[in-house]
């Protein structure tokens, strides 16, 4: 089933780049993954971390698909952890750090593999771009990218404070956002 997600990751993602990089978009996904399965064995969880980010950035994907392809409990995670397009920038941020407190606990295992991931992006790419890195953002305000990871952190502390995915998460937001 991992390799089937892989795959369909692989096909959804085609032709997308990371924000302002060359980076072909798999590897953030195949990232993710990684660092779900040093947090669990669970494979629908890890196959859902491979998946996350399809029903909100790829056309043609919907819960509907997923649950055809895979199952309801791999489209049902990777539903809870999208962000509804639809809405502005601070309203999906502000709609996120609510949900990361309130939701099951594998769904913020797999935001809080997406945001690490993303963290360590930044913390690649900063040195390098300076300044310049926070355009590549829709907010393109530093303090208010930080403001959102922050968020992001105090919500995921309680499930997991101790568990090296979020202590290197913390680590890397104190760094690139004091």
């Amino acid at each position: 089933m991992l390799k089937k997600a892989l795959d369909f990751a692989a096909r959804a993602h085609a032709g997308q780049v990371r924000k302002g990089t060359k980076k072909p978009y798999i590897v953030h996904p195949i990232e993710v993954g990684e660092i779900v399965q040093t947090m669990t064995e669970d494979e629908e969880v890890i196959c859902a971390a491979l998946l996350h980010d399809t029903i909100e950035d790829c056309k043609g994907v919907t819960w509907e698909v997923l649950r055809d392809q895979f199952t309801k409990r791999i489209a049902d995670l990777v539903a809870s952890e999208s962000e509804d397009k639809t809405k502005g920038w601070m309203e999906r941020k502000q709609a996120t750090i609510r949900h990361m407190a309130e939701c099951e606990k594998e769904v913020k295992m797999i935001a809080l593999a997406d945001k690490l991931s993303n963290m360590r992006d930044i913390d690649r790419d900063y040195p390098v771009a300076g300044e310049e890195l926070w355009n590549r953002f829709r907010m393109k305000e530093k303090e208010v990218i930080g403001w959102y990871y922050k968020g992001v952190r105090d919500a995921l502390r309680e499930d997991f404070q101790g568990v090296a995915a979020y202590e290197e998460y913390c680590r890397l937001i104190d760094k690139n956002f004091g």
